[in-house]
């Protein structure tokens, strides 16, 4: 566990990301290893059965990483604030919210896939594998949800290791599995989602395991553990609009891909390869946001505003040193990576012009995530959902208004993406500058304490 609410908030914010940007990295891994292996080994259809239903299970999963992060941002707080039994009872709670909403997802995954999957209009010859692997997907849904509460808990107390640990093992027993069921048995697409199941189910109970023998806060008492309705009620308030965040922002993505089809199978090649590439640099953002708002919430559970402020600085100058690396490695070799997934010359070419345009807006996707970080932590419920509407409205709004300008074209759907971050971003610089974050009643205030800074 890691205290961070003392020390050098510029040494803490790189010590917690670094195992954070190592984990999202195997995430990338672990995300695209069915794909991979299945489109290897089995063929294009069952390559598109899998993405087929790739959207739906994404905006499923995203619901628990919302409410994970609630749970989360929830428990830094109290921890913040030195309140012990308060962390034990919301982790508590957290088994209550998370086994609720996987029974209830699941439920509606194993009835209501085949009948999902037709009315987006999956193609008949796809349809039946693809339904099989959406229902196998969503049988293992209490392991996801479990294991990202439980990943969520254990960064809210300061700990992005063990999280990394149990994900890097999920990886590499996924690919494993994988070969076996799909290489050895011919299990094709329903062996890819038994692969993934079960490597998820391993991680969670592993994590889970670990955290009880290692963690004296996953040591609840019997008294603990019966439902805290007011710490209930602040996970889900902070938790929902994070999730409906995460779906808004997959539902721009699927309306988004359909404006990048109309321009034909060039283009959609070189959007695939850009958005890999992104994907990859995003990572190091990602990162930043997750460490920023374990930090800002453990600080304002102790109230110590002033600190959170210099946490922030922190992260705006490193996103702005890499932001600037990252914009002279795309224009020196964006050619060469566009390379390592097509060897088409129009394609490349496209692909490489692409990633020098969209790096350009590179710095504002960087302080997008810095101030979503804060302001999460924060607990702002408000921005995190008028954030992911603003997501949609620009990304989707953008993409249909600049690509049909002539002199923009197929371009636009570049522009889109960075026209949406200067959006967002700057509804976030806004917010942030109010200063409304530093007067919210926090969670975990104990009569008596004193404020360690005056609001701004």
């Amino acid at each position: 566990m890691q205290d961070m609410t003392k020390g050098s908030p510029l040494k803490l914010l790189l010590t917690f990301s670094l195992p954070l940007l190592i984990g999202s990295m195997f995430q990338q891994f672990y995300t695209m290893a069915d794909s991979v292996i299945v489109g290897k080994f089995v063929g294009a259809d069952a390559l598109a059965a899998i993405g087929a239903c790739s959207s739906v299970i994404y905006l499923l999963f995203s619901l628990f990483l919302g409410l994970s992060a609630g749970i989360g941002i929830v428990i830094s707080q109290y921890f913040g604030a030195g309140d012990g039994s308060s962390v034990r009872r919301g982790i508590a709670c957290s088994v209550y919210i998370l086994l609720s909403a996987s029974i209830l997802l699941t439920v509606i995954g194993l009835t209501l896939a085949r009948p999902i999957l037709t009315f987006l209009g999956t193609p008949e010859d796809i349809l039946q594998e693809a339904a099989a692997y959406f229902q196998i997907t969503s049988a293992g849904l209490i392991a996801v949800a479990f294991y990202n509460g439980i990943s969520s808990i254990l960064r809210a107390l300061g700990d992005s290791r063990t999280p990394l640990i149990f994900l890097s093992m999920a990886a590499l027993l996924n690919v494993g599995l994988d070969l076996l069921f799909v290489t050895v048995l011919h299990m094709s697409v329903s062996g890819a989602a038994l692969a993934t199941s079960i490597a998820q189910f391993t991680s969670a109970c592993s994590c889970l395991i670990f955290s009880l023998r290692t963690n004296p806060y996953f040591r609840i008492r019997r008294a603990e553990f019966r439902p805290d309705m007011e710490i209930m009620k602040q996970m889900v308030h902070i938790g929902m609009p994070l999730a409906l965040q995460n779906a808004m922002i997959a539902f721009s993505c699927v309306v988004l891909q359909s404006v990048i089809n109309s321009f034909g199978t060039v283009i959609v090649a070189a959007f695939t390869a850009t958005n890999r590439i992104e994907n990859l640099v995003g990572q190091i953002y990602i990162a930043l946001n997750t460490a920023l708002s374990n930090y800002t919430a453990q600080n304002l559970g102790a109230r110590d505003t002033d600190r959170v402020r210099r946490g922030t600085r922190c992260c705006l100058w490193i996103t702005a040193g890499f932001t600037l690396l990252m914009l002279l490695v795309m224009y020196a070799c964006g050619s060469m990576f566009m390379g390592w997934f097509v060897s088409d010359p129009q394609v490349i070419r496209i692909g490489a012009h692409a990633l020098r345009l969209i790096s350009l807006f590179f710095i504002f996707w960087g302080f997008l995530y810095v101030f979503r970080g804060i302001l999460n932590g924060a607990g702002n419920a408000a921005f995190a959902f008028g954030s992911g509407v603003l997501e949609v409205v620009g990304r989707v709004g953008c993409a249909f208004l600049l690509t049909g300008l002539p002199f923009i074209g197929h371009w636009g759907i570049w522009m889109a993406e960075g026209v949406t971050w200067i959006l967002v971003s700057s509804a976030g610089v806004l917010c942030y500058l109010r200063g409304s974050w530093t007067q919210r009643e926090l969670i975990g205030r104990k009569p008596g304490r004193q404020e360690k800074s005056s609001p701004a």
